[in-house]
């Protein structure tokens, strides 16, 4: 709370009066040695890139890139859209939590390693700015299909830079990906110089990144019988908060339509996505587990809200084209109480579309 209530208070005045310096995405294509252009886009928004900075810099704990001067590199925090209020909330996580603390960065200004910093040759942060299932899959992995495409571009080989402490997921992930070993390194040092940093464009939530992950992912994962239907319910009965207070009276309801119960941080990300493709429904409270929706083909969300409405996953489902359905519950605390008989009639609903 108090990283909270004092980080855009004490940032904010910092970066207007220019004492923190930062590079926009269209100043960072002007400083690049080199920007490569992902192949292959839709077409409905500007072209991922990718652009290589000279001896940059990477800060551990959020993944913050930084030019040679020290500048932060908003491209690094969010798309340009939000990249201020990303960048902000990343800069004081790292005062209150990394070991390269802020006088660090702006005593750096006048040289170019931190110290305790490590030296790596050409290398990409693969940091997600928060450590949750959604964004590591929708805002980081996709990162991967543009580093590739420079190196295909180049010939250069990257290195990834990981957290560390990551959750199972990540590393996961990589291997689904077949990214070598030998080219990631976990995140160890409080900040890393770089010979070559490899930047990234943010991902903007575009089909062709997802449709990617979903070719990737499930060439790999194998086939698997459901429990007892087609349907998914995700549970989050061992979360802190979100708990459907009446979950087994929300499975007698569900059970008659063909869904099983499933904790998906219990079970492999192989395994969840295979699950999600063969879905036709998905029913959960607002949680990262809906994010497995990427792996979804031609399947309705019906995501559960108690008191406070997020809107990533009706974003996320307008992009991969996949239906959509709010359901407002009554609140228990933070818990969530399911009045299934509205349950019953938006399922009855979605299967008679």
């Amino acid at each position: 709370m108090t990283r909270k209530r004092l980080g855009r208070p004490v940032f904010d005045p910092l970066v207007e009066r220019g004492v923190v310096r930062t590079v926009s995405r269209d100043a960072l294509e002007s400083i690049a040695s080199e920007t490569i252009t992902v192949p292959g886009d839709d077409g409905e928004q500007s072209p991922p890139f990718v652009a290589l900075v000279e001896n940059g810099c990477v800060l551990s704990e959020t993944g913050l890139a930084l030019t040679p001067q020290r500048e932060i590199v908003e491209e690094s925090a969010a798309a340009p859209d939000q990249a201020q209020q990303a960048m902000m909330a990343m800069l004081s996580r790292q005062l209150f939590y990394g070991d390269a603390p802020l006088r660090g960065l702006l005593s750096g200004y006048r040289r170019r390693d931190f110290r305790g910093a490590d030296s790596l040759d050409t290398a990409a942060p693969l940091i997600p700015r928060y450590p949750n299932y959604y964004h590591w899959i929708v805002e980081t992995v996709p990162k991967l299909r543009y580093i590739r495409a420079f190196e295909d571009a180049t010939g250069e080989r990257v290195t990834l830079l990981i957290p560390p402490g990551a959750p199972p997921f990540v590393d996961e992930t990589l291997e689904l990906l077949e990214w070598p070993q030998s080219r990631i390194q976990t995140a160890t040092k409080p900040a890393y110089n770089i010979s070559r940093l490899v930047v990234p464009s943010f991902p903007e939530r575009r089909t062709d990144d997802f449709a990617w992950l979903r070719g990737e992912i499930l060439d790999r994962a194998p086939e698997t019988t459901p429990e007892s239907g087609d349907n998914v319910y995700v549970s989050r009965a061992t979360a802190v908060e979100r708990r459907v207070v009446n979950e087994a009276e929300v499975m007698d309801v569900l059970s008659q339509f063909g869904f099983s119960c499933y904790r998906l941080e219990e079970r492999s990300l192989e395994r969840n996505a295979r699950l999600f493709a063969d879905a036709d429904v998905v029913v959960g409270p607002h949680g990262a587990g809906l994010t497995d929706i990427v792996f979804a083909d031609d399947c309705t969300l019906v995501e559960l809200f108690g008191d406070k409405v997020k809107q990533p996953y009706r974003l996320l489902a307008a992009t991969l084209g996949v239906s959509y359905e709010p359901m407002y519950c009554r609140a228990a605390s933070t818990d969530i109480v399911v009045d299934t008989t509205a349950l019953e009639e938006t399922i009855r609903e979605i299967r008679c579309q």
